[in-house]
């Protein structure tokens, strides 16, 4: 058998060419918006847990007693548009959020994690909440006792 020596195939082949390129451009916008969402995605997760680490590791303080110290090694740090832009921890005695950890976003909205069993005022050593504005730091959280009050004291570092 024999294969015939045919010119359809030369011209037919810049066509194909053509029609793979076309469609090669047209799966890179979906292919990056596909890529950005994964991104934004995984830094939520790895954020949430981050808070949650941070608010059981209050609740354990809190539940020990005075005296009792935790160190945390935080990490919010971002490859996609979606960015740490600071951490908000407690309020001032009395303050809707004295009890809660805020992770603020480069988008204007924020992730609330709120310390509730049992509830325990948060904040810095000068009795206010403690702003952070590094994606990545050391915590140090230290339970103390001060006019009969239990509060956990916040340190970034």
């Amino acid at each position: 058998m024999r294969i015939r020596s045919d010119l359809d195939g030369l011209e037919s082949l810049p066509l194909r060419l053509m029609i793979v390129a076309v469609v090669a451009t047209m799966s890179v916008v979906p292919a990056a918006t596909m890529l950005e969402t994964l991104q934004a995605k995984e830094f939520m997760n790895r954020a949430a847990l981050q808070l949650e680490k941070i608010v059981s590791a209050v609740q354990v303080l809190a539940i020990e007693g005075p005296g009792g110290v935790r160190t945390l090694s935080l990490e919010f740090g971002s490859q996609g548009e979606l960015r740490f832009r600071g951490l908000v921890m407690g309020d001032d005695q009395g303050g809707p959020n004295m009890s809660s950890v805020q992770l603020l976003l480069s988008n204007g909205a924020r992730m609330v994690r709120t310390s509730s069993e049992p509830p325990v005022w948060l904040r810095d050593a000068s009795g206010h909440g403690l702003t952070v504005s590094a994606p990545a730091c050391d915590l140090r959280l230290s339970a103390v006792l001060e006019d009969g009050l239990l509060s956990i004291v916040a340190e970034a570092s």
